[in-house]
């Protein structure tokens, strides 16, 4: 009742706290998985902010460069729309390359984002899923060496940036069903977990109840055998009392 436990050392019950310690290990293990998901998920939500701010940065080079493919433009005019162009491509790599967590990239293809990394989902060796590979640098969406500083360059910049934006839709697409499977296996560890350490306390834990019960009838049961102990003395000091007042 003090401990709160059934089994407070071996000797109470071997097998019980074999079984009990077993099953502690492997809700530490469920909740250590656990945790390892919810950081992966915090990682990929860092990716899929970038992947936004990635596509309004090519929606944004898109229009200067259907502003620069406009015959109305000079070649001088256009030089100006391609300095705002080309710094716009320069901010895709800054984010894509400052993008981290606990110092390792998640959206340039190295570190979280290199298609390398596992994330251990399990208490049990063998139980980890990979991450996937993520890069929106300016090289990798196809952006790099693109300029509107003339109408003919202003066409292909349309042409690759339709094709950026495909490819990150597609990235933004894995992201996301990644983010979603940790989701699910957050959750299902966590459950886990919670039956996990019920389990254990089917079998470690006191029941208090119980124990309330058996302990207010061994107090009784004492309580009695005091009393009636304290009789027996009271009738047998007055029977010795008795006889000693019979005696001539």
């Amino acid at each position: 009742m003090a401990t709160g436990l059934a089994i407070n050392q071996a000797s109470d019950d071997a097998a019980g706290l074999a079984m009990s310690q077993d099953l502690e290990s492997q809700a530490r293990g469920f909740k250590a998985a656990a945790d390892n998901v919810s950081d992966a998920g915090d990682a990929m939500n860092i990716t899929q902010g970038v992947a936004s701010q990635s596509t309004d940065i090519l929606q944004q080079q898109r229009d200067l460069a259907l502003q620069a493919s406009n015959g109305t433009l000079t070649d001088t005019q256009r030089q100006s729309i391609d300095t705002e162009y080309q710094q716009l491509t320069q901010q895709l790599d800054q984010q894509a390359n400052g993008a981290q967590y606990n110092t390792q990239g998640v959206a340039n293809g190295t570190g979280l984002a290199s298609g390398n990394a596992q994330i251990q989902a399990s208490p049990d060796a063998g139980g980890a899923i990979s991450a996937p590979q993520v890069n929106l640098t300016s090289k990798a969406l196809g952006m790099a060496g693109t300029s509107v500083a003339t109408a003919g360059q202003a066409q292909n910049a349309i042409n690759s940036i339709d094709n950026a934006l495909n490819s990150l839709n597609s990235s933004q697409s894995t992201v996301g069903a990644f983010a979603n499977k940790l989701g699910y296996e957050n959750d299902n560890l966590n459950t886990e977990a919670t039956n996990t350490l019920a389990a254990q306390s089917q079998i470690s834990d006191e029941d208090m109840a119980q124990g309330a019960t058996d302990l207010s009838t061994q107090m009784l049961l004492n309580q009695t055998a005091i009393a009636a102990f304290g009789m027996f003395n009271k009738i047998s000091q007055n029977s010795i009392m008795g006889l000693t007042a019979e005696q001539p």
